[in-house]
């Protein structure tokens, strides 16, 4: 072995990120390894939303029954490279099976449960962190054009009150109360008062990992390509330039580079990627206080200290295929429709992978066969949510602490 290390965190993205800054401060010795800068993954162009008001999972009955619509609009928000759909095929059966009602309640479970607590954990981390100001509290609305899409979600709410999220329900001219530069075509809305915002992902990840830094925690930026267990169960981390690592506890926090790596443990994890677009507006013409989910369009509007952020849509094409700048463009058109003042000037567009496995939850716990590897993948839409409620679920359990919550639906081998 070229180098050892105690604690191997792969992948610096928020999860990892905030999972090598946790176990750095409870007097681990982490290397943080990952083959870009902190933050410059999915977590750079996030919607910044954290989404606690989210406890469905995406496989539902209402989103297969969907699908064959929301395929023919070119400008709906989704769409599938065609050329790519044999190899998602066993990835949407799965899906497909989530969807079962069944699966869908205690998806609904778990996830409430881990988003339930995300908020308390952030407060835990940004206030022992100096790091208040990166994190907003003014709730976030869900906006509706038709008094028949209000109709339509009714029962959805009803649910979401079921599991505990609160939620409060507002006519057009209350919602337009809360946020004035709506259109007088929103018909209605929602506010969840309990969830908040960011107004800057990529600085949240950065002044985390600085903190990281700042305590002793290292970092290198090279390329992870394989890893291996060793006889005293210790991991071997193979990296591209040929050297390689023995560290004595990993935690395997590579977003949608995930897959290929506990495959190499041995365990065949149904972890696809969803490629997520946003429109950078820095100017605007129009003010708004909190993110905002528009209901037919599926997209999300969150300000920000660098302007307004558009960001959403799903694209299956995997990790190779080029990005196509039309599912960012249409981002602008939906905007529009809901906020006439709205201009474009300047706009930016970026594209990343949001990590998803088909019954929407997340794994987060050891592996089965050796308890000094751990894994953090899979967030999918909420990783950013679910960051710091999932670093000290990972220390904890890295540290033989009775976990907050079950672990076992998050297992690696549920699958």
């Amino acid at each position: 072995m070229n180098s050892t290390c105690e604690t191997a965190v792969i992948g610096a993205g928020i999860i990892g990120v905030t999972i090598a800054e946790q176990l750095q401060q409870r007097g681990h010795q982490v290397l943080l390894l990952d083959k870009e800068e902190p933050g410059r993954g999915c977590s750079y162009g996030n919607a910044g939303h954290f989404a606690t008001d989210v406890v469905m999972p995406l496989a539902n009955l209402q989103t297969i029954m969907s699908l064959p619509k929301l395929l023919a609009d070119p400008l709906g928000p989704l769409s599938i490279r065609w050329q790519y759909f044999p190899r998602m095929l066993p990835w949407l059966t799965r899906f497909a099976v989530a969807a079962l009602p069944g699966n869908v309640r205690r998806s609904c479970d778990s996830l409430r449960a881990l988003n339930s607590r995300s908020i308390e954990s952030y407060d835990r981390l940004l206030n022992r962190l100096g790091l208040q100001e990166l994190m907003t509290k003014e709730g976030a609305l869900t906006v509706y054009e038709s008094s028949a899409s209000i109709e339509k979600n009714r029962s959805q709410v009803v649910q979401l009150r079921e599991f505990g999220v609160e939620v409060e329900s507002l006519n057009g001219e209350e919602i337009r109360t809360l946020e004035p530069a709506l259109s007088d075509k929103v018909a209605g809305g929602l506010f969840f008062p309990k969830t908040a915002h960011t107004v800057n992902p990529y600085r949240l990840v950065q002044s985390i990992f600085t903190k990281f830094r700042s305590i002793g925690g290292e970092f290198s930026q090279r390329a992870v390509a394989g890893v291996r267990t060793l006889a005293n169960g210790d991991t071997a981390i193979t990296l591209q330039d040929g050297t390689t690592l023995q560290a004595r506890k990993v935690v395997i926090a590579a977003g949608a580079w995930s897959r290929s790596l506990v495959r190499h443990l041995g365990y065949s994890v149904p972890l696809d990627s969803e490629r997520g677009y946003h429109l950078m507006l820095p100017d605007t013409g129009c003010v708004l206080t909190r993110p905002m989910v528009s209901f037919e369009r599926s997209f999300v509007m969150t300000p920000m200290e660098e302007g307004l952020r558009l960001a959403g849509t799903v694209e299956l094409a995997g990790l190779e295929a080029p990005e196509d700048p039309r599912r960012a463009d249409i981002l602008f058109q939906h905007a529009r429709s809901i906020i006439p003042g709205l201009t474009n000037q300047r706009a930016s567009r970026w594209m990343g992978f949001r990590p998803s496995l088909p019954d929407s939850l997340p794994v987060i716990g050891a592996s089965p066969s050796n308890s000094r590897q751990l894994f953090a993948f899979g967030h999918q839409h909420l990783g950013l949510t679910q960051a710091a409620i999932t670093a000290e679920l990972i220390a904890d359990h890295m540290e033989g602490r009775k976990a907050e919550l079950d672990l076992s639906v998050f297992s690696v081998d549920r699958f």
